[in-house]
């Protein structure tokens, strides 16, 4: 429930590219299916590095690529880094600052792109699910359904909660539950994104609740990277609240 940031640096290119072929190829020893002699299986391991590397996304042009591709033949075959190159490593630190940053500007266009589609999807699911009598919405956004009635005070930002919840997307998709884990959570009410906390406050113990989250009370356009929640996306939480402190 929170949103770490990515951070692309030169330094994470070739740790990038060594993860995903570890992912890829499995670890030493494990079979990978196919023949040394295969040409396929040496095509991937070009094709991993451009993926895992972020090269590919970089917009080098035809010629870049092929001079690219010249130096790591090159540095292949020597096995080491001549000085005349060494000395060069202010250049290639300028150009890939600049070609990270294009990286960056291709990846944040694509992202906002499936954000406006997920947030239309998602208004389109709340503006059905505000017809139904069960469901109420919050001033600040949230849609939210009392499924049992618990008992006391209900928690305000300032506690720490303990809770069973069960997270999906409008799809049915399921990114995230302590039922599945078998084992509640415990959190500070401040800790969390605005629709999960908002929607905690109108429960008490003993009571669980439907919440519906829109993207911009939940992970807005910025999700955690690599995870099943996308941009724009509206997310549905069934929660057990089980103590306040």
């Amino acid at each position: 429930m929170f949103t770490p940031k990515s951070n692309l640096t030169v330094q994470g290119l070739l740790i990038g590219f060594f993860l995903t072929t570890l992912t890829a190829l499995g670890q030493p020893g494990e079979s990978t299916g196919a023949s040394n002699s295969d040409n396929k299986v040496y095509e991937a391991i070009g094709m991993m590095f451009a993926d895992g590397s972020g090269l590919g996304k970089m917009q080098f042009t035809e010629e870049q690529i092929d001079l690219i591709l010249a130096g790591m033949k090159k540095g292949i075959k020597l096995g080491k880094m001549p000085a005349e190159y060494q000395a060069l490593q202010p250049n290639v630190q300028s150009i890939m600052m600049k070609k990270m940053q294009l990286a960056r500007q291709a990846e944040q266009a694509e992202m906002s792109k499936t954000a406006e589609g997920n947030k239309v999807k998602g208004q389109e699911f709340l503006t059905l699910l505000s017809t139904q009598d069960n469901v109420k919405k919050d001033p600040s956004g949230f849609y939210y359904e009392i499924l049992k009635k618990g008992k006391g005070p209900s928690p305000t930002m300032k506690n720490t909660v303990r809770l069973h919840y069960h997270g999906t997307l409008i799809d049915g998709t399921v990114f995230d539950s302590s039922v599945d884990r078998g084992q509640p959570t415990s959190f500070p009410m401040n800790g969390v994104i605005k629709g999960f906390s908002g929607g905690l406050t109108k429960t008490q113990v003993g009571g669980k609740i439907r919440i519906y989250i829109p993207s911009e009370l939940g992970y807005g356009d910025n999700p955690r990277p690599g995870g099943k929640i996308k941009p724009g996306d509206t997310l549905i939480f069934e929660c057990e609240l089980l103590e306040i402190n």
